[in-house]
């Protein structure tokens, strides 16, 4: 099955980008990238439900007040 569905390259790219990381012209590891990504944002949610957090729009500040998915 060939999916079009550009979401893990986008976050991918923008992951590099960020990180100041050259990107891969071949090779883009599509499925890797998918399985960090659910595991960062179930991480993230896990977090939210810990600490207490109902709505998704609060989001979790380090313990130097910074906003951190990880």
């Amino acid at each position: 099955m060939h999916v079009k569905n550009c979401g893990v390259f986008v976050a991918g790219y923008a992951e590099y980008l960020s990180e100041e990381m050259d990107m891969p012209s071949v090779d883009f590891e599509a499925e890797y990238h998918r399985m960090r990504c659910a595991a960062l944002l179930r991480n993230y949610g896990l977090q939210k439900a810990k600490k207490g957090y109902v709505s998704d729009n609060v989001y979790l500040p380090d313990e130097t007040g910074i906003v951190s998915v990880e």
